[in-house]
């Protein structure tokens, strides 16, 4: 598949090249059987990175993959000389939401971490698309990578995947009062404020993460914004959602309410505590 990227590349560097020495941007990757992605992966998002100027921070967070992505991903590192990755392999599948929540908890030690990315390690989030999400992360809590905007879309899905996305997107908005367009992609720059409401708040364990992760945020009156990115179906290696998967995510979005609104209420009380500035 060839992949054409329009012109954003070349304005957005105008804007970044000057900003970014001091900021450290941390990337949290969920792996689990992606050795055929993940050099890709990396070859591209650290191209990526270091044009946008910035300090970064790769964590890979892998499930004890039999297929061996945590080494592939250490040769990978010292082929390349590349210092700013870790590797953190764990005793087996625990989920892609308590895998994410490791990486942040990680991140978040470092108190010149300023943006916090999520993404996916099967090629489906390109990096090239978090130019502009870096970009727009000036001016928000939470930076929602978007199919459903004005240049965002999605390539190599059938009918029934595009049915699920939507019907699910359109309940969320419906039940949370979103705003939001794609409440479901996983592919997300936060801030730091954003980041620690989800360490504090959130407790998905698996693909629920993709729901939980963006209303904590709205529930916490943060500043939410879509940029719009192209979501390519993966072409290598299987997909890990099941049937089960599916059906525990959408009890999920029905049954988060409860929780959401006592969020949303801990998130007031705490807002309202803090000393005024005049």
């Amino acid at each position: 598949m060839k992949i054409v990227f329009n012109d954003s590349w070349k304005h957005i560097n105008n804007y970044i090249l000057w900003s970014r020495v001091s900021m450290v941007i941390y990337v949290v990757i969920p792996t689990y059987n992606e050795r055929e992605n993940i050099v890709e992966l990396l070859d591209r998002l650290t191209n990526v990175l270091k044009n946008i100027g910035s300090r970064y921070k790769i964590i890979v967070i892998d499930d004890n993959s039999p297929d061996g992505t945590a080494d592939v991903v250490r040769v990978w590192a010292e082929k390349n000389m590349e210092k700013d990755i870790e590797v953190i392999v764990r005793k087996g599948k625990e989920g892609l939401g308590s895998a994410i929540l490791l990486g942040l908890k990680k991140a978040l030690e470092d108190s010149e971490a300023k943006y916090f990315v999520t993404m996916d390690a099967d090629l489906s989030h390109r990096p090239e698309d978090l130019l502009l999400m870096i970009k727009r992360a000036e001016e928000a809590d939470v930076v929602q990578g978007s199919r459903y905007v004005e240049g965002g879309k999605i390539i190599g899905w059938g009918l029934h995947r595009h049915l699920i996305s939507k019907v699910a997107n359109a309940l969320i908005r419906i039940i949370y009062r979103t705003g939001i367009r794609d409440n479901t992609s996983n592919y997300r720059v936060y801030n730091r404020r954003a980041a620690e409401a989800l360490i504090k708040y959130a407790d998905a364990k698996s693909y629920e993460w993709a729901i939980e992760s963006i209303l904590i945020p709205l529930a916490c009156g943060l500043r939410i914004v879509e940029s719009p990115i192209v979501f390519i179906n993966r072409t290598r290696g299987k997909s890990k959602l099941s049937l089960g998967d599916i059906i525990h995510w959408w009890i999920h979005i029905i049954g988060f309410k409860k929780r959401f609104n006592e969020i949303k209420k801990s998130c007031a009380e705490i807002n309202s505590s803090k000393p005024k500035v005049s």
